[in-house]
């Protein structure tokens, strides 16, 4: 039972990790002057990745996080 706790644990820290650096990685295009649509691309990019390498609720918690990380985006340019 512990160990499943520590599993659990460890898996929302890895997700939450992954979250910040991919939220590092947007703000960083945003200081730069990326233009929204490179930043859209990239988020394109990791969603089409996620759909295709992941199933079930990692998939929908990945998908869940570029969508919070696209709404940081703006639409326009």
């Amino acid at each position: 039972m512990a160990k499943d706790k520590k599993a659990r644990r460890m898996g929302v820290m890895t997700i939450s990790a992954l979250g910040v650096a991919l939220g590092a990685v947007i703000d960083a295009m945003k200081m730069a002057d990326v233009p929204n649509d490179v930043a859209h691309h990239f988020l394109d990019q990791l969603e089409d990745g996620f759909e295709a390498m992941l199933s079930g609720e990692a998939q929908a918690i990945m998908l869940g996080l570029v969508k919070v990380l696209r709404g940081s985006v703006a639409d326009n340019d």
